[in-house]
């Protein structure tokens, strides 16, 4: 395997000498280079190479050889061919550019073992390690007022949000023949061009955008973290809360260092100088009487000036403390769209179920062990009445007995939902002329008197006969007896810690929400959200049983039930939008 590293040069490194690049930066308790190496498993005497992005000098050259610990070869990209040509053509090619690089590592074997057999080159790709990740897409006008905001999930939509990053290409020299590239993208599309094999490898990682300073920062900040919690690494000391301290530095002695924080060999740290973590200091760094560092990285040979502030930022250089701390982008066009990460913390909602480890996996083997007996037995007593049904369906309207559906189950895959058909054949492709007739909230569908349903229809839903075939759907395992209420995806998206939480286990036939809601008619989507989460949280067996013969006794849910006859010491959700889980 030839290891060959592209070099990058960052608008947010400001070195004095022109010198420092993206893999002399200090990562850790050590060099983003030594880092790749390790990585990459580059320990041995054959070393690796390295291309630069950019026109390399003889300063250059020494500032990798620092910041190296193994044998190291600089070649510009115009003689990476006559380089190559040392080599024999079915040798392995191990291109990287770590512009974009897997903030929590990856597995190189892995990749290198489904590389194994195939004649061209395979480039990795990272996908997203969430597959519940979503985004914001906001749409402006001419004069930035909001026109539209979409929510976009990587499950459904990954190739646009899941921010992928083509990070590492493996194939033979041979294949390469006279291609010229500076970066992986011009990799793949020369070897396209030229009709090369060659193909992607998705893989589930989340990447860091190394050429913005915040991205350098968060990679820093995860590996610092792994260092100091490691077994101490070689060449350092370790001190209290977190401090490793290298070789041959000299620490004032009324210098105040907070930990986690690593300061490479040979850092003076001046008097009254205060350095908090997470902070790396780079090797032969000086940082400057009465100078404050906190939460950033300086690179090596840098002099922090005395009395200046640093804070979340990547110095090098002479740094004086001025500030240029990394800005929020903001579009020129007012009507660009712009991708903003949304996490469930955002919305303050405790999700965390109330049964957790070994006692909540006990009570959901419980819980599948009953679908199954429960669905198959009602399956059994209730086949003659499905089966009038299902001849009462045919006889009163063309079409199928049986309607399906795609809804989402847990986890967010997709399965077909069975149910009677209750509607003339063709319904759904109405309902959007009929949506300004709607006559509940959020993201529901519901008219009292809808054209579309048949006569037995009318029947069979005021029963909740129409929901029967789902038993099918429990017994396959897609469904239980007591869970959320099965929908698609398009009504998933509106609230970001609903999904999650009604996705965490299996829908349902029945519910907390079927049975407790108070405004059947009307805008009850918050209740719907309230009840879910409430369902979620409180989950047990002893629940599931409640349920189900509150069902019994509501009628299925035609009498509504309290949520404190269920859950002991819980209120019903109120009117307003403004609902927290019960405790």
């Amino acid at each position: 395997m030839i290891p060959l590293l592209i070099d990058r040069r960052t608008a947010y490194v400001r070195s004095a000498s022109g010198a420092a690049s993206l893999l002399t930066l200090p990562l850790g308790p050590r060099s983003f280079l030594d880092h790749l190496a390790a990585r990459l498993g580059c320990t041995g005497p054959q070393g690796l190479l390295i291309m630069p992005g950019f026109r390399r000098d003889e300063q250059y050259e020494q500032e990798i050889r620092s910041a190296a610990s193994i044998r190291t070869r600089v070649i510009p990209p115009d003689t990476l061919w006559s380089v190559l040509g040392e080599y024999e053509p079915s040798d392995q090619l191990l291109v990287v550019d770590p512009a974009r690089w897997p903030i929590n590592g990856f597995d190189l074997g892995d990749i290198t073992r489904r590389h194994n057999g195939y004649g061209g080159f395979v480039h990795a790709v990272a996908v997203g390690a969430d597959s519940e990740r979503v985004r914001e897409r906001v749409e402006r006008d001419d004069i930035g007022r909001v026109k539209r905001v979409q929510r976009l999930y990587d499950q459904v939509n990954w190739p646009e949000v899941a921010g992928t990053a083509h990070f590492l290409s493996i194939g033979p020299v041979g294949a390469l023949g006279d291609i010229g590239f500076t970066s992986l993208p011009e990799l793949r599309t020369a070897l396209s061009a030229k009709g090369a094999l060659n193909h992607d490898l998705p893989l589930a990682l989340d990447v860091v955008d190394l050429s913005k300073e915040r991205g350098f920062l968060a990679l820093n900040e995860s590996v610092l973290a792994a260092a100091v919690r490691q077994e101490r690494p070689h060449g350092f000391s370790r001190g209290d809360d977190g401090i490793l301290v290298g070789e041959g530095c000299q620490i004032h002695s009324s210098a105040r260092l907070i930990g986690p924080l690593i300061l490479h060999r040979s850092v003076a740290v001046g008097e009254g100088a205060t350095i908090i973590g997470p902070t790396v200091v780079g090797m032969g760094s000086q940082v400057g009487a009465g100078a404050v560092v906190a939460q950033s990285v300086v690179a090596a040979h840098t002099v922090v000036a005395p009395g200046s502030t640093t804070q979340q930022q990547l110095v090098s250089g002479c740094w004086s403390g001025a500030s240029t701390q990394t800005a929020v982008h903001r579009s020129s066009s007012p009507a660009a769209l712009r991708l903003t990460g949304v996490s469930p913390a955002d919305e303050g909602a405790d999700l965390k179920p109330r049964l957790r480890g070994k006692r909540r996996q006990v009570h959901l083997a419980i819980k599948r062990v009953m679908d199954v007996v429960l669905s198959a037995a009602a399956l059994v007593v209730l086949a003659p009445l499905l089966a009038v049904v299902a001849v009462l369906i045919k006889r009163d309207s063309p079409g199928p007995v049986l309607f399906s559906h795609r809804r989402e189950q847990r986890g967010g895959k997709e399965f077909q939902c069975f149910k009677f058909r209750t509607m003339s054949a063709g319904a759904h492709s109405l309902q959007r002329a009929l949506y300004k007739s709607n006559e509940v909230d959020g993201p529901q569908f519901k008219l009292l008197n809808d054209p579309r349903v048949t006569r037995v229809g009318r029947w069979i839903r005021a029963t909740n006969v129409d929901e029967l075939p789902q038993l099918i759907n429990v017994l396959l395992g897609h469904m239980s007896l007591v869970g959320p209420r099965p929908s698609p995806f398009r009504e998933n998206q509106i609230c970001v810690p609903w999904r999650r939480a009604r996705l965490s286990v299996r829908p349902g036939i029945t519910g907390l929400w079927q049975l407790c809601r108070d405004n059947r008619r009307g805008g009850d989507f918050h209740q719907w959200i309230f009840y879910d989460m409430a369902y979620v949280r409180h989950f047990s067996i002893w629940l599931d049983l409640k349920i189900l013969l509150a069902t019994v006794l509501s009628l299925a849910g035609r009498y509504r039930v309290p949520l404190s006859w269920l859950v002991h010491g819980s209120k019903s959700a109120p009117g307003p939008l403004r609902q927290a889980i019960p405790a």
